[in-house]
């Protein structure tokens, strides 16, 4: 957990900033964008400049967060145009990640961007790319460490802010299943609540407003359902038709990889998602008794023990062989 010292030169550079670019990395979930909104609270409370940019586009659920459509980077403004689009910025603050490769066309501006730039990030992996880093590898969620900010610097809990932050939490916990669920959340999940957080509202935002394309596009995921190693991996994909022919989206595919893990036998879920380059995103989950970090970070990407992704090259069968393979190997 980052020591007072590490919290008071945030606060610095928040306090000495009048306009804030906000971001994380790219597919963005619940941590992620309930980290950005709620920042963008904290800053506009401030009295200061807040604009977000999102390296892809959001879920519908996570989009409705914001009063504006926010901008996306290659959509909005072209990775060329980041200089002077945001040439009145004078901080950067980039929640949830630390790796260059999790915020594409934008790692490579922030080096010779000459804007001071504040990580709030919870993951083992990075790549230092802030003057300060608020780094906590024990929380649950990005927005935990938010929490705490917002708590030492004695800013106020709105009732936005606090429905923000139990977003981060609640789906970085799954919905308070998944085994980082400990005191530490529940008493801030609490304090959340007691601020103006709605459980209820929120979860039906989260769980009870997707399209019918998202459920289709889960049929057609689970159509692909595989099992392996006397059913403790499973295995799904998703491929560009099955896209177009449901009318679903990249942004559709979040969470539909907890679906196989009803299965009693399952300790590991794979999903591959093929890209527009005819590649595949590979999403990893575990029970606990494979660290799918290590094997996304052998290929290039990162997470953490219980959740990991990276990106990898085709063809198909020849990538689940390999993810197979090494999670076998784990299984012994």
């Amino acid at each position: 957990m980052p020591d007072n010292e590490i919290y008071q030169n945030a606060v610095d550079l928040i306090n000495n900033a009048n306009s804030v670019l906000l971001t994380t990395h790219i597919r963005p979930d619940g941590d992620a964008c309930g980290c950005v909104r709620a920042m963008m609270e904290i800053i506009r409370q401030l009295g200061k400049k807040a604009q977000p940019l999102f390296m892809s586009p959001l879920a519908a659920w996570y989009e409705s967060l914001f009063d504006e459509k926010p901008a996306i980077l290659g959509n909005d403004v072209e990775p060329v145009q980041l200089s002077q689009t945001y040439r009145d910025v004078d901080l950067i603050i980039i929640v949830d990640t630390d790796s260059t490769v999790q915020l594409p066309g934008f790692a490579e501006w922030l080096p010779n961007c000459g804007k001071k730039i504040l990580v709030i990030d919870h993951h083992i992996t990075g790549d230092d790319l802030a003057d300060v880093k608020l780094l906590d590898t024990e929380a649950a969620a990005a927005g935990e460490i938010i929490f705490d900010l917002i708590k030492f610097a004695n800013w106020d809990i709105t009732e936005h802010i606090a429905e923000s932050i139990f977003i981060a939490l609640s789906t970085d916990t799954g919905w308070f299943k998944f085994g980082n669920t400990d005191s530490r959340i529940f008493h801030t999940a609490a304090e959340l609540i007691d601020a103006g957080a709605r459980p209820n509202v929120i979860y039906r935002l989260l769980y009870q407003s997707f399209t019918p394309s998202r459920l289709y596009l889960m049929t057609r995921m689970l159509d692909h359902l595989e099992l392996h190693a006397d059913g403790r991996i499973a295995t799904q994909y998703i491929l560009r038709k099955d896209f177009d022919e449901t009318g679903a989206s990249g942004p559709d595919t979040e969470n539909l990889i907890d679906e196989c893990q009803r299965i009693e036998s399952v300790e590991v879920a794979v999903l591959f998602t093929e890209l527009a380059d005819a590649g595949f995103r590979c999403s990893l989950r575990s029970k606990g008794k494979v660290d799918v970090r290590k094997i996304a970070q052998k290929y290039g990407g990162g997470g953490h023990t219980l959740a990991s992704g990276v990106n990898l090259e085709g063809p198909l069968e020849a990538a689940i062989g390999s993810i197979v393979d090494e999670i076998t190997h784990q299984l012994g």
